[in-house]
């Protein structure tokens, strides 16, 4: 442990060290410069790899390794990385020599526990907006129902055959209501309310077959998150979670994107489908621009409690592959392509308050937005480095007319 002084004796440094690395399987790879496996060692079993065959190719025998090796920047790391069911690990590059001559070292040190814990909070916080969310729409429907029957009851007092007639195609009609508002409560959990209610209500679900189609993807996520997951207590990390999300669904909602998924604090969103937009960038970038101003008051509520906390967005546009993914009873609709980690790799580098976006993007948002040039940005995972720029701030007012006029026609 590098990390601790020197005064410390070895025999408690040799127990903290024990302590670290308790129950978590730890194992290591030496890849030489042809990429091929020198050595290996550790708990290599538990992560699925103990046939690996020295003198063979490292990313055959390991393919998660595609794409990373040789590493871009050393010491490098790639967090939570699931390498074999049920077991996530926290990969370690380094080289033997400082200037990327030497060998390739790749530690992988679990962090499942870690990982599990987050995705407990995750689901929480999002359960508790879900349940919210349902709970507000099924109350105003039982109100609408009761008020009916009420009202079906005076007119139909004088003749009972013909009050349960009402009665009963009221019940009927209930049923269905509660069927309907169910079906649209599950789709609009990646959907925005008037779009999952259109689907409903044409009963076509044809849309959300696997399909490849031209997006503009939303990446963002808080900064400093994860120091402050380590020093605040469980209930404080789940009412910020909560906050935070309570606060950009509806924004995602309103500007009709389609809400992927919640990965810990981050959130992945994108425009033009499962129903097709004329803007998608357009509108990715006005969503952005509206997650800045909502989460920065956010964030300064939580400064005053004692959290640092920013947020940084990334925004890409690509074709890429959609349609529902998962298993009968827990579906979700997801896109898969370069350009979703694109826009994930621009929200990892884009610092608190800034809004990362390709040229493709800046493109088709220079009339609406004030833009920074950012340079030529090397991104994890291209192989070519990004032209990328800043969005400072939507411009005026009438720049914004123009925009809301060219929607209406």
């Amino acid at each position: 442990m590098e990390d601790l002084p020197a005064q410390i004796p070895a025999p408690l440094a040799a127990r903290l060290q024990a302590l670290t690395f308790a129950d978590r399987a730890v194992a290591w790879l030496r890849i030489d410069d042809s990429l091929a496996l020198v050595d290996v060692g550790g708990n290599l079993e538990a992560y699925g790899l103990g046939a690996l065959r020295l003198g063979a190719p490292a990313v055959e025998q390991v393919p998660l390794l595609e794409g990373l090796l040789p590493p871009v920047e050393q010491p490098y790391l790639v967090p939570s990385v699931e390498v074999a069911k049920g077991r996530v690990a926290d990969l370690h590059f380094w080289q033997d020599e400082p200037d990327g001559g030497g060998a390739t070292w790749v530690a992988l040190v679990e962090v499942t526990t870690e990982r599990d814990m987050a995705r407990r909070l995750q689901q929480k916080a999002y359960d508790m907006t879900l349940l919210q969310e349902r709970e507000a729409a099924l109350n105003r429907q039982l109100e609408t129902a009761n008020a009916a029957l009420l009202a079906t009851q005076r007119e139909l007092e004088a003749s009972r055959d013909e009050l349960a007639r009402w009665n009963r195609t009221l019940e009927e009609r209930v049923a269905a209501q509660v069927a309907e508002l169910e079906r649209v409560n599950r789709l609009k959990r990646f959907l925005a309310p008037s779009i999952a209610e259109l689907l409903v209500s044409s009963g076509d679900d044809s849309i959300l077959r696997r399909h490849r189609r031209d997006i503009a993807v939303l990446f963002c996520d808080l900064r400093g998150f994860t120091a402050f997951s380590e020093s605040a207590e469980p209930e404080e990390v789940s009412e910020l979670l909560h906050d935070y999300h309570a606060t950009l669904v509806p924004l995602v909602q309103s500007f009709e994107g389609t809400l992927d998924r919640f990965v810990g604090d981050g959130l992945m969103v994108f425009f033009n489908d499962p129903m097709p937009c004329p803007d998608p960038a357009e509108r990715a970038v006005r969503l952005a621009v509206a997650m800045r101003e909502a989460v920065a008051a956010l964030a300064a509520a939580w400064r005053k409690r004692g959290h640092q906390v920013g947020f940084g967005i990334g925004v890409a546009q690509g074709f890429a592959t959609l349609g529902q993914i998962g298993f009968e009873g827990r579906f979700d609709y997801s896109a898969i392509g370069t350009v979703v980690n694109t826009a994930a790799r621009l929200c990892d580098a884009a610092a608190d308050g800034q809004i990362l976006v390709t040229s493709r993007v800046a493109i088709a948002v220079g009339d609406l937005a004030e833009l920074a040039d950012m340079g030529a940005l090397a991104i994890k995972g291209l192989s070519r480095p990004l032209a990328v720029s800043n969005v400072l701030a939507l411009k005026s007012a009438e720049h914004q007319v123009v925009w809301l006029n060219r929607q209406t026609r």
